[in-house]
């Protein structure tokens, strides 16, 4: 049902006989007036396919020798790419040549949502067949928009190639003026093509498994907002179990993850300059006596021994908070006060609040919980800080060295979904973010499904209130899921809103429409729900 992936068609490597040039030593770029076969990797979205947001592959205007003569995406010399998740171009040199470097000219506009790619890879071949990693172009970035950016690089050696592969991510829209290959016909000094396994990126085109995640079926469950009570037992208990007629019969949600409400952490569209008072206000909150934590070992301890469970556990996670740069008196910590324009003062101030949870944590000696991970907050990857990259893998690398994952749950197509792996994520969980809008299609929920599977991450299910059509939303959420697999092969994230809200909404309810959602969140979660009378409208 994921139409539409090969929307430049054919991509195969048609070979020619190669072409006698005069043997030159002198380094120009190669590419001038090629033209290229280009690849996507996911469905382009029908809103996209056009040549305003997608470029046609025999539009020249990457190897033309023009550059940009505007910081804008409405100067012609651009190429424009949009969605799909990434792209392979292809080029022929006709020969075989000497390469040795490479590199680019595109465009950052943040106003129009024109970003760049963390980096881009370049392959080579000389037969079409063996293909090596020539190299890469990183640090692709600007102190300011609108902004050209022109990056090359050197490559290690070298290298006798006549087939050239030109690899990026492509999270929302990028623009590229120019693409460059330099080296020259005189292959002398040149080395052989090594061939190696051909690593694009990641692509293990299967869904991220309860294994990989530490449960199978996770809540998120929000607190810490001024006008919210904090979540007590009673309200946990219809999450940690399936209840009939007042009477535990079997668990549900195996896992928890607490996070703040968004209020907490952004004034409208915009992050909140944090400090550590803040910050501590948020841990202290967390394991308020008797209530949020507290309160959720208290239910699975009741629902374990209702359930003649020995020992019964469920996984629970923890939040990064994002540390914002304007903050430049953060607080306290081993004798400074923080400022958060210094990348060190920035890890320094999220190791204390990974430890700060850990100890607290340990402290409570819970019986019932087990700590799996750390989730960062943000929803989407802000490259135009130039610090996130170091920040993020110093994170990842810390948490994974206590024994435990990160996981982070990006919003559809959000900048950096792509990208993952490289971040340095153990799981990803991908927002379909089909519950809130009615226009949005019946097929975002199987094209989300066949990027997680691709990108090899599991699925988050969202429902968006209890009118008749969220239900019927958040029943589509879960026959899509029968269909594709996700519901058996994935592990899930579960929005609500907040706790209480939805799935205790439908528990307490005496309508049987909206009660069903809570029977059949039940179905999914033990696998058995039935998708036939669900209808889907799957039109293009």
């Amino acid at each position: 049902m994921n139409v539409n992936v090969d929307f430049y068609g054919d991509f195969e490597l048609v070979k020619t006989p190669e072409k006698a040039v005069e043997k030159n030593k002198d380094i120009k770029n190669l590419l001038l007036g090629l033209p290229q076969k280009i690849k996507n990797y996911e469905k382009i979205m029908p809103e996209h396919t056009t040549e305003w947001f997608n470029s046609p592959a025999n539009c020249n205007c990457l190897t033309d020798g023009k550059y940009a003569e505007k910081a804008s995406c409405f100067d012609e010399a651009y190429f424009h790419f949009t969605s799909g998740c990434a792209r392979a171009l292809l080029y022929d040199l006709e020969s075989v040549c000497k390469i040795t470097g490479a590199g680019l000219s595109l465009l950052r506009e943040d106003e129009v949502g024109v970003g760049v790619p963390p980096r881009i890879t370049i392959f080579a071949s000389e037969d079409g067949e063996g293909w090596q990693k020539a190299g890469e172009i990183n640090g692709i970035c600007s102190e300011t928009s609108p902004a050209f950016i022109r990056k090359n690089t050197n490559f290690e050696k070298p290298l006798k190639a006549r087939y050239i592969k030109f690899y990026f991510n492509v999270s929302s829209h990028i623009w590229i003026d120019e693409l460059e290959l330099y080296g020259c016909t005189d292959t002398e000094g040149a080395f052989e093509i090594v061939p190696e396994e051909l690593k694009e990126s990641e692509y293990p085109n299967a869904f991220a498994s309860t294994s990989a995640l530490g449960a199978k079926d996770v809540l998120l469950a929000y607190f810490c907002h001024e006008n919210v009570a904090p979540i007590t037992k009673e309200i946990f208990l219809p999450h940690v179990a399936y209840i009939e007629d007042g009477e535990i019969k079997d668990t549900l949600f195996d896992g928890y993850l607490f996070l703040p409400y968004v209020a907490f952490l952004y004034d409208k569209y915009k992050k909140r300059p944090l400090t550590k008072k803040n910050w501590q206000h948020y841990i202290d909150t967390q394991f308020i006596d008797g209530y949020n934590m507290d309160a959720l070992e208290a239910a699975v301890a009741e629902v374990g021994e209702k359930l003649g469970i020995k020992d019964y556990k469920v996984s629970v996670y923890f939040s990064i908070l994002y540390p914002v740069t304007e903050v430049k008196e953060f607080g306290v910590i081993d004798g400074k006060n923080l400022d958060f324009s210094c990348v060190e003062d920035r890890k320094a101030a999220l190791k204390w609040l990974i430890d700060e949870q850990y100890k607290r944590f340990n402290e409570k000696e819970y019986k019932h919980l087990e700590l799996k991970g750390y989730y960062w907050f943000t929803e989407e990857i802000n490259y135009a800080d130039n610090q996130l990259l170091e920040l993020l893998r110093y994170t990842t690398d810390y948490v994974r060295g206590m024994g435990l994952i990160t996981t982070w749950i990006p919003y559809f197509h959000a900048s950096g979904y792509n990208d993952w792996h490289n971040l340095g994520f153990d799981v990803v969980c991908y927002q379909p973010n089909y519950a809130f809008n009615q226009a949005v299609p019946d097929s975002r929920l199987f094209d989300a499904a066949s990027t997680a599977k691709l990108l090899g991450m599991c699925i988050e299910l969202e429902v968006g209130g209890t009118a008749e059509w969220n239900i019927e939303r958040i029943k589509k959420y879960y026959a899509a899921g029968a269909i594709t697999g996700y519901m058996k092969d994935a592990a899930h994230m579960y929005y609500q809103g907040g706790v209480p809200d939805v799935y205790y909404k439908a528990y307490k309810s005496e309508d049987p429409y909206l009660h069903s959602v809570y029977n059949d969140t039940y179905r999914f979660i033990k696998g058995t729900f039935k998708a036939d009378e669900i209808e889907f409208n799957l039109e293009d």
